[in-house]
């Protein structure tokens, strides 16, 4: 029955520490595709693709007479562009082609990020592929995040109900909060490694928040393991053992104290 019971135990184990992996990934991406995270990154790329990959600059320029002319009798000057239709208040215009060119990005990026992409996640067909950087992107990966999590509360039950001494809990949650933390220390760092190649780009955005996930995690996991000192010191582990298992036994605080000497007297003889 021990056996099977340990099995049982280090398969759970197992399974808990791929979910914390799993939600530490989850939280990273729906944290680092967040609003403010993500903005200043996409203002750069699509002011890139505005300069250099598209004439929007050029009309701009070639159009910037004209637009102050408008302007003179207008409060804003509507142009499209493909499926772009850009709204530049006069007061923009009139401080000149790159004023008009820092308005559109920022036009763009907002209109990208809370655009309501008509398609499924994994089919959406847009290019550039705008969506991956979006809100739908972010309540994407929340929503697996959510899974991650539930499926992690319910393994830390199942490792409650096999693990032999109740007591040993914290410290068992603690190293697999932890351990799955690891990697997120200095992931865009591995990611430079393999090269700068666009996909790569791309990952990097999703995982700038990694660190500040690792430090979640990996402090949580100290906590653990401190909450888990304080709990064997005090001698509480017994008593929460003991009230899992139907004892009403009271515990007498002088007797508690009396066990915890005389244990440490025995270590004292084991150093000896």
């Amino acid at each position: 029955m021990g056996l099977i019971r340990g099995g049982l135990l280090t398969l759970v184990s197992i399974l808990l520490f791929l979910s914390l992996f799993a939600t530490n990934t989850f939280l990273t991406m729906s944290m680092s595709l967040s609003h403010d995270t993500v903005k200043p990154e996409l203002i750069s790329v699509v002011d890139d693709i505005i300069r250099n990959q598209t004439s929007i600059a050029k009309n701009i320029d070639d159009s910037l007479g004209e637009m102050q002319i408008y302007c003179k009798n207008n409060t804003q000057y509507v142009q499209r562009y493909n499926d772009y239709v850009f709204e530049i208040p006069c007061d923009v215009i009139n401080n000149g082609s790159e004023a008009i060119i820092t308005s559109v990005v920022d036009d763009m990026v907002e209109k990208n990020y809370y655009k309501n992409y008509d398609c499924k996640f994994w089919q959406c067909e847009y290019n550039p592929p705008f969506y991956l950087f979006s809100q739908k992107a972010q309540n994407y990966w929340k929503g697996w995040l959510y899974w991650s999590l539930f499926a992690s509360l319910i393994l830390i039950a199942l490792a409650f109900l096999l693990i032999e001494k109740r007591s040993n809990l914290p410290f068992l949650l603690g190293g697999l909060l932890i351990l799955p933390s690891l990697p997120f220390v200095k992931i865009i760092w591995l990611f430079s490694l393999l090269g700068s190649w666009e996909f790569l780009q791309f990952f990097s955005l999703l995982f700038s928040k990694s660190y500040s996930v690792f430090l979640i995690s990996f402090i949580s996991g100290v906590l653990l393991i401190g909450i888990g000192v304080v709990l064997k010191f005090l001698g509480i582990g017994r008593f929460i053992v003991g009230l899992f298992k139907g004892k009403t036994e009271k515990i007498d605080k002088k007797k508690i104290k009396e066990e915890i000497k005389e244990e440490i007297k025995e270590e004292k003889k084991k150093k000896k």
